[in-house]
């Protein structure tokens, strides 16, 4: 009896202590269960945050901030470089004092990387506005400049660079305001040196070789041109067809001056039997024209008599074409508008022919 007394009591301490096992490792194994999906959780946070940043940085890439923005986006480039590193260190598993990066390090590291992209977007959009005017200037003009203005459009680029540099330090904006003045006055004069170039300093080259004191007034008509080119210049840079038109009237100016000189030079060195014949052939030759096309003896006049003449013929032929072309004008309008009334009179009888048969037609039926 007291044998079978010890093995119930040993059969039921066995059962307990298997029911107690079971239970244990049925608790553990929920617990290891649970946390796999936390640190899946986790890991999966912190790859999204890292995935979105990056994808923001790729989409930035093409825009250009490493000119708008240098030091913010040098410091993007190598903080971004640096927490990627952190991410694939990063194990749910493994955090703390002696173990891998933990979860809020991580994440604080990508947010730093989403804060500098957020802070070169706003220096972009500072620069762009407040230097929108020199750097709109700078594109029209690169290609525009030569060897000559490279090395002033270098400085600029060097001023506009410095003035980034000086925004990404948070400088007054009352002192940046000063500084992009100073900038636009430098592209204004490279600009307006380059037309001068172009336009002026040609002409003005060939101007210097003229003589004043042979033929003044010929001097001072293309001085006069170069005044106004000069203005032309000052005002309106970009204009270039009142440059071009302003700048073809002068060079014609220089090549009248040029040939008046040559004519004054041969007068001068003539002697008096050679400028004879030249007054004879020239009176000659308007003596000729003056038969020819004015029906007239103009050899009884004077030199200038004669040119008046065949002003004064020439001008009245002239009012004569005039209004006769005004009359064939007058005649043509006149025909086109009989024509057009001779045209509604007859659509009109039509119509009332047409309405006259339709009523008719209907009266009879």
């Amino acid at each position: 009896m007291r044998i079978l007394k010890l093995t119930a009591i040993v059969l039921f301490i066995t059962l307990a202590t298997g029911c107690a096992s079971f239970e244990k490792s049925s608790s553990v194994a929920a617990d290891l269960q649970q946390d796999k999906i936390t640190n899946l959780a986790l890991n999966q946070r912190v790859q999204d945050a890292i995935t979105q940043v990056e994808q923001d940085y790729l989409q930035a890439k093409d825009k250009n901030f490493s000119y708008y923005a240098p030091r913010t986006w040098q410091s993007v480039e190598q903080d971004l470089v640096s927490t990627r590193k952190l991410v694939n260190r990063f194990d749910p598993n493994n955090q703390g004092f002696f173990g891998g990066p933990s979860e809020s390090s991580v994440l604080a590291s990508i947010a730093e990387v989403s804060d500098q992209l957020i802070q070169a977007q706003k220096i972009k959009q500072q620069v762009t506005t407040i230097l929108a005017q020199p750097l709109a200037d700078i594109e029209y003009l690169t290609p525009k400049v030569g060897k000559e203005w490279q090395r002033e459009l270098n400085n600029i680029n060097q001023n506009i660079i410095q003035f980034i540099n000086n925004i990404e330090r948070n400088r007054a904006v009352s002192r940046q305001k000063v500084d992009r003045d100073k900038i636009q006055k430098k592209i204004h004069a490279l600009e307006i040196n380059i037309v001068i170039a172009e336009y002026y300093a040609p002409l003005e080259k060939q101007f210097h070789q003229l003589n004043k004191r042979l033929i003044p007034q010929s001097y001072n008509k293309v001085l006069l041109g170069l005044q106004q080119l000069n203005n032309v210049i000052a005002t309106a840079p970009r204009d270039t067809t009142a440059l071009t038109d302003t700048a073809s009237l002068i060079k014609k100016d220089i090549q009248s001056a040029e040939h008046i000189a040559a004519d004054v030079n041969w007068i001068n060195n003539l002697d008096k039997n050679q400028r004879e014949e030249i007054v004879l052939h020239y009176r000659a030759t308007l003596e000729g024209l003056g038969l020819k096309f004015l029906n007239q003896d103009l050899s009884n006049l004077s030199y200038k008599a004669q040119v008046s003449t065949f002003e004064r013929e020439l001008s009245a032929q002239l009012a004569e074409f005039a209004t006769e072309d005004s009359d064939v004008a007058i005649t043509d309008d006149a025909e086109t508008k009989i024509e057009n009334n001779l045209i509604e009179t007859s659509t009109e009888d039509v119509t009332v022919e047409t309405t006259q048969v339709t009523t008719n037609s209907i009266v009879n039926n």
